[in-house]
């Protein structure tokens, strides 16, 4: 298998799985639990590019919740509407491009930015609307301290309600 499809696929292995805020925040239960957020995600697959000879950066994005398709309500849960989404940049052939596998392809169809089909060359959308983007060198730590506990547990609950309700009118 060629780089870039070994790249195209780690990346749809990783956007498949269902986005879910894990409490341990840690990557190593991405897999386990097929299940995780923007942060376990992209530890795991910006080590996994690394693995292939890739540079990665890790990038910080400051973004509004408002600017996602998710109820008021569930948003009213945070004590703010601000909060910081993690993706990558993987340089590939010489060039930086925005990898970012945070939504899982179903949330597509209530309105969440998905990449389709990704060439593997060119930027992915970004899941957020970035207000402000820093880049790191290595992952930045992520708090172990639970903030807005009360609003990812609604998001979960919703977004699995939202999956279902897919499915269903599929079948």
């Amino acid at each position: 298998m060629a780089k870039n499809e070994k790249i195209v696929e780690l990346y749809k292995k990783v956007q498949k799985i269902p986005y879910y805020y894990l409490k341990e925040r840690d990557p190593g239960l991405l897999l386990k639990k097929n299940k995780g957020s923007c942060y376990e995600k992209h530890l795991y697959l910006g080590k996994e590019f690394e693995k292939l000879g890739i540079l990665v950066k890790y990038l910080l994005i400051k973004f509004d919740w408002n600017d996602l398709p998710i109820p008021k309500e569930i948003i009213q849960k945070r004590d703010s509407p601000i909060g910081w989404h993690l993706a990558l940049k993987a340089k590939i052939k010489q060039k930086w491009i925005y990898v970012d596998a945070t939504w899982d392809p179903e949330l597509e169809a209530i309105g969440f930015p998905v990449t389709k089909k990704w060439d593997g060359k060119s930027d992915t959308k970004l899941a957020v609307s970035p207000k402000e983007i820093i880049e790191f060198e290595k992952p930045p730590r992520k708090s172990k301290k639970l903030k807005n506990q009360e609003f990812f547990d609604a998001l979960d609950e919703w977004l699995e309600f939202q999956r279902k309700k897919i499915r269903k009118s599929k079948a």
